[in-house]
């Protein structure tokens, strides 16, 4: 279509619009389809005016041919068509192409406009890959389809999550990270999230409803490991505050945490700041290198401290010690915290065994607990619950409870040491990652019916990051930046 085309069609769109607007005026429609008739016609306008930019800046590069890079052999392929979907819709473009051993296909058209390799426009990738980390992928595109009319498929978002995902380790690898130069306190939180998998077929004839044998479970998960980071001023505490956070107000029945309140209880993890998150799909072991390594990057004044609250997962406290050790951090390193939410979760649990879950009296005795537990009298509950072994006439049942709780704080005592945490203004839960092991995974991985691939599943964990942490914008101007600049910087 050359530029007279272009023009009288420019020209005829708006005409259209105009006739449409004066319609408008004399019917006796509603607003709501007034407004979806104009935005329809806006777009055929948008479409046709996106036609003429880029007509005009191909015309412009007519005859010229691009640099030619030492030692390289440049051969003009002639004028080649390529389809690309804008948010107006769908249109083909024109381009002179080049080609060269070490470039391959090369347009400076696509060069100057910073088209994508991909059919979409960034623009699309952004809000279709935006849209699939909180839905499933058919209903990811249902929006944009009803809005704009570009028909996008579900399978077209899935492979758009998957370009995209590929390259968000790429980009936190290279984003550059903000130096803190005070002296600030650091936590790094870890925790392990199921993530339901496609399961292979039971059976050689691919029948998926073979019979499960003693001992199968018919849902398989593979385990994600969520790492949250944060800075944070201490803050002072006493006990009862977090006593109060834990069982209730003074003006409150005390009462255990629920488990749906678990992820969503904030005890001391409102004053965090600078939070990001991400998860790493069966790999604990470069979830918490990744945490680690951002903290040690930033810490850079010798008077800063880090601490890592964290439940007794497998694993964690091992790797924990190792990275500290092989990076000779042990002068700011603080310790590792044990989560007292899971702590209190073992007092009840050894309430209802002792007393009952009827007795009324059994929150104070939980409450006497968590206090001496706040205190750092670990030695104290653990000899306090054997007085109770020995001393009461209690069912095997209750005695296994109340021996898994001693044998919970004796594998765990050293990191109950609540008192000087509370002292130095440090966080004593690992609520932070909870939530994000329920925001980041949770939500969008165990969505109703859903199974997921390895690489599908590790693909939108990082997507899901990259909302969370509000950095989705600046990672398409990266991605924007990579695919167009990728043969310079290789050619470097």
């Amino acid at each position: 279509m050359d530029n007279l085309q272009i023009e009288k069609k420019i020209s005829t769109e708006i005409e259209k619009l105009l006739f449409q607007t004066e319609d408008y005026k004399h019917s006796d429609q509603s607003i709501h389809k007034i407004e979806m008739g104009l935005l329809g016609s806006l777009l055929k306008l948008g479409l046709v005016l996106l036609h003429s930019i880029i007509s005009h800046k191909s015309n412009e590069l007519l005859g010229h041919r691009p640099e030619i890079l030492e030692g390289e052999k440049l051969t003009s392929k002639g004028a080649v068509s390529r389809q690309y979907l804008s948010l107006f819709g769908l249109m083909s473009i024109r381009r002179t192409v080049h080609w060269s051993k070490d470039r391959k296909s090369y347009s400076e058209l696509d060069e100057e406009l910073s088209l994508p390799k991909t059919l979409w426009s960034y623009n699309l990738q952004e809000l279709v890959g935006e849209s699939s980390s909180e839905n499933d992928f058919r209903n990811s595109v249902s929006l944009l389809n009803k809005l704009l009319k570009l028909g996008l498929s579900g399978k077209a978002s899935q492979r758009n999550a998957s370009f995209l995902g590929d390259q968000v380790g790429q980009y936190y690898d290279r984003k550059s990270i903000e130096l803190e130069t005070t002296a600030v306190c650091f936590s790094a939180s870890f925790d392990g999230k199921g993530v339901p998998k496609i399961v292979k077929p039971l059976s050689p004839t691919g029948n998926p409803k073979k019979r499960l044998g003693k001992g199968e479970k018919k849902g398989l998960k593979e385990m994600a490991t969520v790492v949250v980071t944060s800075c944070f001023t201490p803050k002072i505490r006493d006990k009862g505050s977090i006593i109060r956070s834990l069982m209730g107000s003074g003006l409150t029945k005390l009462k255990p945490i629920k488990e749906e309140e678990k992820a969503g209880n904030d005890n001391d993890n409102r004053w965090h700041e600078k939070i990001h998150r991400r998860a790493f799909l069966a790999d604990q072991a470069k979830a918490i290198e990744y945490g680690l390594d951002s903290i040690r990057v930033r810490m850079v004044n010798s008077e800063s401290r880090f601490v890592v609250p964290i439940d007794a997962g497998i694993g964690l406290e091992e790797k924990v010690l190792a990275y500290v050790k092989k990076h000779k951090m042990e002068s700011q390193f603080d310790g590792i915290i044990l989560d007292i939410i899971h702590v209190s979760e073992y007092v009840w649990d050894t309430a209802n065994a002792v007393l009952g879950e009827q007795l009324i009296s059994r929150h104070n005795w939980v409450k006497r607990m968590l206090e001496d537990l706040l205190d750092s009298k670990v030695e104290k509950v653990i000899e306090d619950l054997k007085l109770i072994i020995e001393q009461q006439d209690l069912t095997d049942h209750k005695i296994k409870q109340i021996q898994k709780t001693i044998t919970y704080f004796s594998n765990h005592k050293h990191k109950m040491d609540y008192k000087t945490y509370l002292a130095k203004g440090y966080p004593v839960s690992s609520a932070l990652v909870e939530s994000a092991c329920g925001h980041l995974v949770k939500q969008r991985m165990e969505q109703s019916g859903m199974r997921w691939c390895s690489k599908g599943a590790q693909n939108m964990l990082d997507l899901r990051a990259l909302k969370l942490n509000g950095d989705l914008e600046d990672f398409i101007q990266f991605v924007t930046d990579t695919n167009q600049h990728s043969f310079y910087k290789k050619a470097v």
